[in-house]
């Protein structure tokens, strides 16, 4: 059974003024870089906006939209693992925004699953790191109870369930400066993204 690729690209990018899914990344946009660094790890991959949203076309990825609006990225992971829990039993969540994700990375975590574990994340210097991280796609279910409770927070599933945490000394084995956690919310983050990327 083939781990799925989850990919949020609804968010309202208020800081960066337009959809961080377009903005260009050398010779591609961000969304298309996400998906090729993620293709020899996940399959299938399907990206998840909001509902109404003009999603971009990308071959072999499938779209889909919320079924609620502004319920942030609980919601927007809740569809998506709802959406390939008949194919895979476990699927990767992300963002579009992090440009550094790797198919080592993915590996990674894979390698620390357990039985036990719904969840397995990346933890540095005490903080979880949601979105690049391995949710059995049962959770659905656990999430769509919290959103029903009014959460919207990705972090409460990690509550809500038995978590595998992946610490900084087997992360830095398959990403010495931790890149991976880099997301793009601001201009500035945009702009030293692509230095670092050498575009």
């Amino acid at each position: 059974m083939n781990d799925s690729g989850i990919i949020l690209i609804g968010g309202e990018s208020r800081r960066m003024g337009k959809p961080k899914y377009s903005l260009p990344f050398g010779g591609e946009t961000l969304l298309e870089r996400s998906v090729r660094n993620l293709r020899g790890a996940v399959c299938p991959i399907v990206t998840v906006g909001a509902p109404g949203q003009d999603l971009p076309a990308i071959p072999h990825v499938l779209s889909i939209c919320d079924p609620v609006a502004r319920q942030g990225p609980l919601m927007g992971l809740m569809t998506g693992l709802k959406h390939v829990e008949d194919i895979s039993e476990w699927a990767l969540g992300t963002g579009c925004d992090m440009p550094f994700i790797s198919t080592e990375l993915v590996q990674c975590l894979k390698s620390h699953r357990t039985t036990e574990a719904g969840l397995v994340i990346p933890r540095v210097d005490g903080q979880f790191y949601p979105l690049c991280a391995l949710y059995r796609t049962a959770l659905w279910r656990k999430a769509k109870f919290l959103l029903e409770k009014g959460e919207r927070r990705l972090l409460a599933l990690v509550d809500a369930c038995r978590v595998q945490i992946v610490g900084q000394e087997a992360l830095v084995q398959v990403d010495p400066d931790l890149r991976f956690l880099m997301n793009i919310n601001t201009p500035q983050c945009y702009q030293r993204a692509l230095e670092l990327a050498g575009v």
